[in-house]
């Protein structure tokens, strides 16, 4: 498939264009990473929302990612030459990169990765990484509808290098213990020829006890809780903070 420019992944570009508007939680991950002594670890950084965020404010970030073409990506489109990204499973506690005083999970990781058993991987390595006195951040939503709904809401759009990307949720599939977003992407080429598709992304329900009693399980007492509001496009989320036990 033809891809605008350098661009290694169509998801790099899905996630420019569906992610990378939102910037309502940045506040809070820069207080958190602010004084970093040995640079933040962000986990599922995707192409860098975050991470490049914080790069630019003079934060040294490693980035983890399972997909190889996002990080290629990330790495092409990083402002710092102290941040870069990994290929690799977050939850893998032998993936290479070091330890960490701050290592955060933005934008809802610990509620797409596949339900609890999962989860608490991702929670176990991540106590392993972290060092004494070090911090660690997860964001979650609590606030995922009950029932099944077709939501009316603008696309999300974004010209690539004359490619023009739409992406819209027309389906929000409510289920005992997840929901389900569905989107139609679309995209034009710079010829005019467009492309429909569908993508679909399963969220985990989690609550703040379910969270707390599997931080605590790995050995992370919860600290705190940082609120997110909601945006015209966004639900409201939480951040929870956890630091090593002892």
């Amino acid at each position: 498939m033809r891809l605008p420019g350098d661009w290694c992944s169509e998801a790099s570009i899905w996630q420019l264009v569906e992610s990378c508007g939102y910037s309502a939680d940045l506040e809070a991950w820069h207080d958190l990473a602010r004084n970093s002594r040995t640079g933040v670890l962000d986990l599922g950084c995707g192409i860098g929302r975050v991470a490049h965020d914080l790069a630019r404010s003079g934060i040294p970030v490693t980035g983890i990612d399972l997909d190889a073409g996002i990080v290629a990506d990330f790495n092409r489109l990083s402002p710092e030459p102290g941040t870069r990204a990994l290929a690799g499973d977050a939850a893998d506690p032998e993936l290479p990169g070091g330890h960490f005083d701050r290592i955060i999970a933005p934008q809802q990781l610990l509620q797409i990765l596949g339900g609890r058993q999962h989860r608490e991987a991702l929670i176990t390595a991540t106590a392993s990484r972290l060092t004494a006195g070090g911090v660690a951040a997860f964001a979650f939503s609590e606030e995922l509808p009950a029932e099944s709904v077709e939501p009316v809401l603008m696309p999300d759009l974004r010209e690539v290098e004359t490619w023009i990307y739409s992406s819209r949720p027309v389906r929000l599939e409510a289920g005992p213990d997840s929901v389900t977003v569905h989107r139609l992407r679309q995209r034009v080429s710079p010829d005019g020829e467009l492309v429909e598709t569908r993508d679909r992304t399963t969220l985990a329900r989690l609550t703040r006890d379910e969270l707390a009693d599997e931080l605590i399980a790995a050995g992370l007492g919860p600290s705190g809780w940082i609120e997110v509001p909601a945006t015209d496009l966004h639900v409201a989320s939480v951040i929870a903070i956890a630091g090593p036990v002892g």
